[in-house]
């Protein structure tokens, strides 16, 4: 079975339905990442597996708590938090054997980020120069590889996704965000502003690109980010073609015109970079890093001026002057 054919077989199944139930101010992006870690889970046991069980039984068995276990920190801790909300799907209490295991994988990854080192994978994936600016190479390069198609009169869908390439990179290399981008909008929505997240460009301010669905916007309500000057001189050369070439009124488009997923991004993102950098491919949460490494000293100085001040780093910013 294909991804595409889980992905549809898993939408709107029996689990998904009583994860929903159980899981209300979960947003539905959430919602699809537990079933697919939940399928991850329940396939340590029962490889071939395309949908999960209707009752919660195997989530108890030793032979699962054996291949768990032996599994590497990133996965324990994803899949431990899929244990739990599995549990509370089926209606079942919260085993300690699972609360235990969520709380060691938590603690081994707090450790870590405490220390601030990198990861294994993260060493097989950083760039052996540049660091993060190591995109805006990644971007000139691929830009002088489709130059060709930047220079065609007429283009397609097929050009769209070359050139499409680039501002990707040219996106990922000014604003580190997670697979958002995805997600983005070409019109301002009407009348329902809080749920979508759109790009526009104003009159005297530029590019904006308005975030109302996002991980943390539970938190930290809408954002509104905008594009430094690389990033707008990329959308405004390459949303009319856009808006050209496809119907589907979204940033981003597929091999096909349609709108491309958070994990068709993911995966086109993973793919252009290992091209181009010669190394394993970027995730967006490697970029993240990058970036955050990048800005490590700034980031450094705001922290310990929040501590001495006693307020957040947004307070201390409010307190300083131009």
């Amino acid at each position: 079975m294909t991804k595409k054919d889980e992905n549809q077989k898993q939408k709107g199944s029996p689990f998904e339905k009583k994860l929903q139930a159980v899981c209300k101010k979960c947003s539905a992006a959430s919602v699809k990442v537990y079933v697919r870690n939940a399928l991850r889970l329940y396939r340590l046991v029962t490889p071939d597996a395309a949908e999960l069980p209707e009752t919660g039984a195997w989530l108890t068995k030793p032979a699962l708590y054996k291949e768990f276990d032996a599994l590497d920190l990133n996965k324990r801790r994803l899949l431990s938090t899929a244990a739990i909300k599995s549990l509370d799907a089926y209606g079942k209490d919260r085993v300690k054997a699972w609360g235990d295991r969520l709380t060691t994988a938590s603690d081994e990854y707090d450790k870590i980020r405490e220390k601030r080192g990198k990861t294994e994978k993260e060493i097989l994936k950083w760039p052996a120069k540049g660091g993060y600016d190591a995109l805006k190479r990644a971007a000139r390069m691929q830009k002088q590889q489709s130059r060709h198609v930047f220079t065609k009169q007429t283009k397609t869908v097929k050009d769209l996704w070359e050139i499409q390439k680039w501002l990707i990179l040219q996106l990922y290399s000014n604003h580190a965000l997670r697979l958002d981008f995805a997600d983005v909008f070409l019109e301002k929505p009407g009348g329902g502003e809080g749920t979508k997240n759109y790009l526009h460009k104003y009159r005297r301010k530029g590019w904006i690109l308005t975030l109302n669905v996002y991980k943390t916007a539970k938190f930290r309500g809408a954002q509104e980010i905008k594009m430094n000057r690389s990033a707008s001189i990329a959308l405004s050369k390459v949303v009319p073609w856009i808006k050209e070439l496809t119907t589907h009124g979204k940033l981003l488009t597929n091999r096909l015109g349609g709108p491309l997923s958070r994990n068709g991004l993911s995966k086109l993102l993973t793919r252009i970079t290992e091209k181009l950098l010669g190394r394993k491919g970027f995730s967006a949460s490697l970029i993240r890093v990058l970036k955050a490494t990048k800005f490590a000293k700034e980031l450094e100085i705001s922290k310990k001026l929040s501590e001495e001040m006693l307020h957040t780093q947004k307070q201390n910013f409010e307190y300083s002057r131009k």
